[in-house]
């Protein structure tokens, strides 16, 4: 037992050195803390409850660990050491006096004192190596000097430990063993295999004490270091009686094998005890180790979760950007990397898709947050203003919109518009990382040919961005990312369990297209806030009409309610394409297509409007032409005509039915309607023609001076207006073919009715021009039925529009800057 321990006492004692020792905890087993703690003594650890204090144990059982795990030596307690080898030290004073005072044939002292392993060695391969030596003979000696090595191996802990040699007793006295035996063949073969044997013990006994040098160890080794003494003592001492006729007698009452058969015992003995102590030590170490790995373990976790919850969050989508700027590549370890690598799997191009889509909108950003107050004006979507939504305004009103459902904490918003504004997702996120940075939020651009599982991939993927932190926190390893995308299924579980454990999030999703994968997606998001269970989360959903969507009968018509100017949609649209051919940002195909794809649906989009101002102006026409021909009829006395005031009473009615709301809301609803026969994805023969038109334009117009100025400019609002007024008058022709042309017959029978029924009054006249004129104008009046159908007028006249304003733009941008910026038009 190591001094420096005292000697357990039992842990009901009274005494002070127990009350110091023991620590009894109220209610539980008292405990006493050993140095051999995994955690680390009585100073347990505690990481924000991830390490919890260690198991008590018994005073007991504790002792038993401090007395197997004790350290054999610590430099300045040598002297405590030596005091474990007071049975090797008897055993050798012993031994040596016994030996020398009992051989007086040869100088047994010089022997027990000088004598070495190779003495040993050499002495045995003499005696074996005679004309008369059987192969067993110089087998057995072979084998004797295959294992002498792990006498010196074993015994030469207590040298090391000690303060002189034990091992020339030893060496010394197996030689004089050899020396006595070497004319008994029989009795030298039976000593050899003993000594043999012992060596096959000690060759065990030899890794255990490398293994475990405990103090304990050393002890044991002292103990089996006498033994193996006292047993050549023995051994030597019968060889040494003089009488011949005392070894017969001797031999023949207690053969060799029994008399010294109970030595061998007690070694064997010995080493059993050796062999358990080593078990039990392998079993605290393990134990020891696990419990070491357990802390490990959950300091690596909160160091790992404390250094990604520390990284900065990604670049502001908007935010200006420079050489010196950080990729979000740059800033996140090679976790997300890998990651990212899983969730879009079989979809590599999509990866990166937001951030380049961002890169590529900030040099025109700015022009964007006035009409981004537009719509959230009409479709809120910032945390910032959820306040109740049964909560009374300033004047007493309940607010009772529909574009915002609300289900216990989830919220919807929900918009139509055949054009998303794809600016206004980046604006969004700005507004959520400047307000409401500390809760999640994610923004989804939907892209030609995207798929629900590269949308799901790419929400999650942006959460994680901005709490890195939870992958350590929730355990969330490279096997839960590589199943999650292995279906659909799996990937919006993986999105649902990241907007429950951190408390919610903030989604933003624009789509400018119909098909099944996008009426799939908003079904999902609908149906989830319909029926969520968990924290708050707002959900913001903006596509097109289209049956194939559902909840639409609860969505904001955004269309109906405003319109960002065409000056700045299309123009905008058109500078991001003429940067992706000059080269000044390089994307992949999928943001390529989305470009282009905002060019086409922004152009065809203002279509409505250039349309539906020309109907507004044919039928104002019409209506004052045709009003002016009855007054002519009338000198001619053939049929009803109108006098003066008919006539002004007529003009007036329909000047009031074209400013009625519902009245012009049901004329832009037609048109928007009828140019559905124009498809909202970009033809690609139209993009092919378009785009080698633009690349002619490129090489001649422009040299790389110029080119280089294009990434930082933006137009001002006189040079977009320009752009914008060519392009109307490119449009004009084939909008006039396709909705004007009958539209002088349509009101010729109009006022026809109208004058068989005479006004008086503007009453009168409102009340009758209202009735024809919604008659002949409704959906499924004379006029809607006789539009044209050939979708190619407007393809032809969308695409010269195209043409002429990337013409334009590029001469906008080549002018000289400081041209006078106009005010935006709402």
């Amino acid at each position: 037992m190591d001094p420096a321990i005292e000697r357990p006492r039992h842990f009901w004692s009274n005494s002070p050195s127990s009350a110091s020792s023991v620590q009894a905890v109220a209610g539980q087993v008292a405990v006493f803390h050993s140095s051999f703690d995994a955690v680390g003594g009585a100073a347990h650890v505690s990481l924000d409850g991830l390490i919890s204090q260690a198991a008590v144990r018994p005073v007991l059982w504790d002792v038993a660990v401090r007395r197997f795990a004790s350290p054999s030596y610590h430099g300045t307690n040598r002297h405590q050491l030596v005091a474990r080898m007071d049975s090797a030290r008897r055993a050798y004073a012993k031994a040596f006096v016994a030996i020398q005072k009992s051989v007086k044939d040869v100088d047994a002292a010089a022997i027990l004192s000088h004598s070495s392993e190779s003495d040993v060695a050499q002495l045995a391969l003499e005696l074996f190596d005679q004309p008369t030596s059987t192969a067993d003979d110089k087998g057995r000696v072979s084998q004797f000097i295959d294992l002498i090595h792990h006498y010196h191996g074993v015994f030469d802990v207590l040298s090391q430990a000690g303060d002189f040699g034990y091992l020339p007793v030893i060496w010394g006295g197996v030689k004089l063993l050899l020396m006595f035996a070497k004319n008994k063949r029989e009795l030298l073969s039976k000593v050899t295999d003993m000594l043999i044997e012992i060596g096959w013990s000690l060759s065990r006994i030899e890794v255990y004490a490398a293994l475990f040098p405990t103090a304990r160890m050393v002890e044991l080794i002292s103990m089996l270091y006498a033994a193996v003494a006292d047993f050549l003592q023995d051994v030597v001492l019968h060889f040494a009686h003089k009488s011949t006729v005392r070894k017969v007698l001797s031999s023949f009452v207690r053969p060799f094998e029994e008399r010294f058969g109970r030595a061998m015992d007690r070694i064997s003995r010995l080493v059993r005890c050796i062999e358990s102590d080593a078990l039990a030590l392998h079993a605290l170490q393990t134990r020891s180790m696990a419990q070491r790995q357990m802390v490990d373990a959950a300091l690596h976790h909160h160091h790992v979760q404390a250094t990604l919850s520390s990284l900065p969050l990604p670049p502001h989508p908007l935010g200006p950007r420079s050489p010196s700027t950080p990729s979000p590549s740059n800033i996140f370890p090679d976790l997300f990397h890998q990651i990212r690598h899983l969730l879009f799997h079989n979809f590599p191009s999509q990866a990166t898709y937001h951030e380049s889509l961002a890169a590529t909108y900030s040099v025109t950003a700015r022009a964007w947050e006035k009409w981004f107050a537009v719509e959230q004006r009409y479709l809120p979507s910032s945390a910032v203003a959820a306040v109740s939504l049964d909560d009374p305004d300033r004047n007493g009103n309940k607010d009772n919109n529909n574009n915002r459902s609300t289900v216990g904490k989830a919220r919807l918003s929900h918009g139509l518009c055949d054009a998303p504004d794809y600016q206004h997702a980046l604006q969004w996120a700005a507004q959520q990382r400047r307000l409401t940075p500390h809760i999640p939020s994610a923004y989804l651009i939907w892209a030609q040919g995207m798929t629900v599982h590269t949308a799901l991939a790419s929400l999650i993927f942006q959460v994680l961005q901005q709490r890195p932190g939870v992958v350590a926190e929730h355990n969330l390893d490279m096997d839960t990312f590589k199943r999650a995308a292995s279906s659909v299924k799996r990937l919006w579980d993986l999105f649902v369990y990241l907007m429950k454990v951190l408390g919610g999030s903030l989604i933003y999703i624009s789509i400018g297209s119909a098909g099944p994968d996008e009426f799939a997606l908003v079904e999902k998001f609908v149906n989830t806030v319909r029926n969520w269970e968990g924290p708050p989360i707002w959900v913001t959903l903006i596509h097109p009409y289209h049956d194939g969507f559902v909840g639409m009968e609860e969505a904001t018509d955004l269309d109906g309610l405003y319109d960002v100017h065409p000056s700045l949609c299309v123009t905008d649209a058109l500078h991001h394409v003429l940067m992706l051919e000059l080269d000044i940002h390089q994307v992949d195909s999928t943001i390529q297509t989305v470009l282009w794809e905002a060019v086409w649906r922004e152009t065809r989009y203002a279509s409505v409007g250039v349309s539906l101002t020309l109907v507004v102006d044919a039928i104002q026409r019409s209506a004052e032409e045709l009003s002016r021909q009855q007054q002519e009829l009338r000198h001619e006395a053939r049929g009803p005509v109108l006098g003066d005031t008919e006539r002004e009473l007529w003009v007036a009615a329909v000047q009031e039915w074209i400013n009625d709301p519902v009245a012009s809301n049901e004329l832009r609803e037609l048109v928007q309607r009828h140019l559905d026969i124009v498809d909202l994805a970009l033809p690609h023969d139209i993009r092919a023609a378009i785009n080698r038109h633009l690349k002619r334009l490129v090489l001649v117009r422009i040299d790389e001076d110029k080119a280089s100025s294009f990434a930082s400019r933006s137009m001002t609002q006189i040079q977009r207006s320009r752009v914008w007024e060519r392009m109307k008058e490119a449009i004009r022709p084939a909008a006039e073919v396709m909705f004007c042309g009958t539209i002088l017959d349509v009101v010729a029978d109009t006022l026809d009715s109208y004058a068989t029924m005479p006004c008086q009054t503007e009453g009168q006249a409102g009340l009758v021009v209202m009735k024809l004129m919604n008659e002949r104008f409704g959906r499924d009046g004379t006029w809607n039925l006789s539009m044209s159908l050939d979708e190619q007028l407007m393809v032809q006249g969308i695409m010269r529009a195209i043409i002429a304003g990337f013409e334009d733009t590029l001469d906008a941008l080549s002018e000289p800057e400081g041209v006078e910026e106009g005010s935006d038009y709402i």
